[in-house]
């Protein structure tokens, strides 16, 4: 009966340095995946991205397109509105707790293909996806491929 009791408790030891290793390594992965630049930029190591930090104001879509691409941040000029994909994944990563988020909805620069008068918003709070008319104001962040 003691032998019984003494494996019961390695495999339940084991069982809580693997988890606690696992904790460990989970905030390790966080600190290498999610990088706040200094310089007004948030990278993301999981994705490739760079991130505007700042959520800047809410406009229309065209409008958030000429914005993104016409950023001048942290030594780069090739900024443009993120695609509806690239910006879900921001908003349910922990990339986002590094950044100013608004909690509204920002624009993607996909266009919805049943409606090309509509694209794809998202909504920071859960990355959830919907669709409206281009002409209405969301707010915008800028992204681009990190080196």
């Amino acid at each position: 009966m003691k032998a019984v009791q003494q494996k019961w408790f390695v495999i339940v030891a084991m069982a809580f340095i693997l988890c606690m290793t696992g904790l460990v390594m989970a905030g390790t992965s966080f600190a290498e995946r999610c990088v706040d630049n200094g310089d007004g930029t948030v990278t993301d190591n999981g994705t490739g991205l760079m991130w505007q930090e700042a959520t800047f104001g809410s406009m229309g879509w065209d409008y958030a397109k000429s914005y993104a691409s016409g950023l001048s941040l942290a030594g780069h000029s090739d900024w443009r509105l993120p695609n509806k994909d690239e910006l879900v994944e921001l908003y349910i990563s922990d990339c986002k707790n590094l950044m100013d988020v608004v909690n509204s909805s920002y624009w993607s620069s996909t266009t919805y293909t049943d409606d090309t008068s509509h694209a794809w918003f998202v909504y920071s709070y859960n990355g959830a996806t919907n669709h409206d008319y281009k002409g209405y104001s969301y707010y915008v962040r800028a992204v681009r491929t990190g080196q």
